[in-house]
């Protein structure tokens, strides 16, 4: 790794200053789990690293008018276990499924989505949540949907002069989180080579709510199976509206198959990736069954003592 210059500015202002005259020879750091592995590989190596780790103002996470807000500074850790995301299964399990306790206690939200990796986790359920990202310069700020941020392996929109301030999301349940029982599903799931400490071969997220026995709002979002991680609009098409019967679920599976574009690497090959997308996706969708429309079905009825399996 070469030398670069340290910068730990007191706030975003600064930053923004430093981000002015520097440009793309300065590289913003939070948690460096991410970053400082770049820079050893030599891909990304710049003059100046400018610390934000610290910025109070960037570690924030908040409810503002029925809408949920994320610093970037934000870890995965405090994500996990967030009382503010308490009903947000989807964000919360992907962030618990990142690397070991050591990277989730560093690494962060905004990280997680600059780095731009197809096999990011936090991604695939952010675009579920069908977030925003804030991005802002001394010019001003500018909002994008994150499904537009990300536009290829470790490529973004962002500019050399601006730093993501925000991520913003609509609670899935509205402004009461959805406390209503039976109302709101969300979820996560990923496969990968070990049980722990492993990164996708696939995940997927999913987000959807129960109205008369059917399903609407049906957000699903996928990710290790595309060059960047991709919302299943195919699979969100014929579920949207619908009660999911087994065989619904079976032709979503097949859908989301055939929806990915994944390439054969080291962790698995095309064929097992397109694979095992339709499985991740299938057992989301009776997660989501059970938990909405089963659950309604059965208010009145005796309670099922088994232990269920997707």
């Amino acid at each position: 790794m070469k030398n670069f210059e340290a910068i730990l500015p007191g706030d975003v202002a600064e930053c923004l200053d430093v981000l002015a005259g520097h440009g793309s020879d300065a590289a913003i750091l939070a948690g460096g789990t991410d970053l400082f592995v770049l820079m050893k590989m030599g891909i990304r190596t710049p003059n100046l690293v400018i610390y934000t780790g610290g910025l109070r103002e960037l570690k924030r996470a908040e409810r503002r008018d029925g809408r949920i807000v994320l610093g970037p500074a934000v870890t995965h850790s405090e994500v996990a276990g967030s009382q503010l995301l308490a009903g947000l299964e989807v964000l919360k399990a992907a962030a618990a499924s990142i690397g070991s306790p050591q990277v989730r206690n560093l690494g962060t939200v905004g990280g997680n989505i600059v780095n731009a990796s197809p096999a990011g986790d936090l991604y695939p359920a952010l675009l579920a949540l069908d977030a925003t990202v804030v991005l802002k310069s001394t010019n001003g700020d500018r909002e994008v949907a994150l499904e537009d941020f990300v536009t290829g392996p470790g490529e973004t929109t962002i500019e050399p002069d601006e730093m993501l301030v925000a991520i913003r999301f609509d609670e899935p349940g509205g402004k009461d989180g959805g406390k209503g029982r039976g109302k709101v599903f969300t979820g996560f799931a990923k496969v990968g080579l070990r049980n722990a400490l492993a990164i996708s071969v696939a995940n997927a997220a999913l987000v959807a709510r129960a109205e008369e026995g059917k399903l609407t709002g049906v957000r699903i979002a996928c990710g290790a199976v595309a060059p960047t991680a991709i919302r299943m609009r195919g699979v969100e098409e014929v579920l949207e509206g619908e009660s999911p019967t087994e065989a619904l679920i079976e032709e979503a599976a097949r859908i989301a198959s055939s929806e990915c574009a994944p390439l054969s690497d080291i962790r698995a090959t095309r064929e097992y990736r397109c694979h095992v997308t339709g499985v991740v996706v299938s057992r989301l969708i009776r997660r989501a069954r059970t938990e909405l429309l089963d659950a309604d079905t059965n208010m009145d009825s005796p309670k099922d003592t088994g232990t269920h399996a997707d």
